[in-house]
């Protein structure tokens, strides 16, 4: 089984980013979250093939698109909460839902199915 990945979150309305952390939480999942990218902690991350669960406003903040996400190899994986990509990659998740999607995500991301 491969180790269980940390999700970093980088989600910018608080109410969302707690419930993504409540629900991910219970769902076995070892969470941080960060306020940019640029952060150093991310640093000490990285042997854990951190998953980046980043919000459409951030990702725009940012000053780059997918491309710059899917070219990044810090991360094991990447979703976007919110916006529309033509080709689907990273893959982009309503924020009405977005808990319950990210949750039915964990295992393709390496956590052990519950």
């Amino acid at each position: 089984m491969s180790p269980v990945p940390m999700l970093v979150l980088l989600v910018r309305e608080a109410g969302l980013r707690t419930a993504l952390v409540a629900r991910l939480s219970m769902a076995g999942g070892d969470i941080v979250t960060v306020d940019n990218l640029d952060d150093p902690r991310v640093e000490r991350w990285l042997a854990r093939g951190p998953v980046l669960i980043i919000d459409d406003g951030a990702l725009s903040a940012r000053g780059g698109d997918e491309t710059v996400l899917r070219d990044d190899p810090r991360w094991r994986a990447v979703a976007v909460i919110g916006g529309y990509a033509e080709d689907g990659f990273p893959p982009r998740i309503a924020s009405a839902d977005a808990a319950a999607i990210l949750e039915a995500m964990l295992p393709e991301w390496g956590y052990p199915e519950r």
